[in-house]
């Protein structure tokens, strides 16, 4: 095998037809043709997510989350009048700011239980002084971080016994 075969590179003519531009072999396209295509794909996808049949698809995923993922106990304790309330008291409390950062949460309210739900009994689910509100950004962070250290031998006992301002102090430093 000689120098010159070794180093050749792979290439192709370009995918579109009457197009003999020589592309990469890792390209299907040349330039010109690449972002033609690429328009042309979005612009499919873009039609398929609108139509009816993507709508029922995505019903259906729904459905059978809801049947075999979700927990019924967690919809019901949601969806309840006492937890609406609370929620909504929580929320003004808290003047709809982010406990852990500051920012204001506008979207949706996020009142997050400090101590888990599933470790709490039903009367400290609702609890004010165990829910404060948090923005998406800090709420996913102390998610991660609760289901890190639920996973740890004793995990549960120590996620029981960490306060509003342990949580503040660890989500601002992972936050930098």
């Amino acid at each position: 095998m000689s120098y010159h075969s070794k180093h050749r590179q792979q290439v192709h003519e370009c995918g579109e037809p009457l197009c003999h531009a020589i592309v990469p072999i890792s390209e299907r396209y040349c330039a010109k043709h690449q972002s033609q295509h690429e328009a042309e794909w979005q612009a499919k996808k873009d039609a398929y997510h609108k139509s009816k049949l993507a709508r029922a698809i995505k019903a259906q995923q729904a459905k059978q989350y809801d049947q075999t993922e979700r927990d019924p106990e967690s919809v019901a304790f949601y969806h309840s009048k006492q937890w609406q309330a609370v929620r909504d008291y929580v929320y003004a409390r808290d003047l709809a700011t982010c406990q852990s950062c500051g920012n204001v949460v506008q979207d949706r309210k996020i009142i997050d239980h400090i101590i888990p739900r599933r470790l709490c009994s039903p009367q400290e689910a609702l609890d004010s002084a165990n829910l404060w509100t948090l923005c998406y950004r800090c709420h996913y962070r102390k998610t991660k971080l609760e289901q890190i250290i639920s996973q740890q031998p004793s995990g549960d006992n120590k996620l029981k016994h960490l306060g509003k301002k342990w949580w503040t102090k660890v989500l601002k430093e992972k936050k930098q």
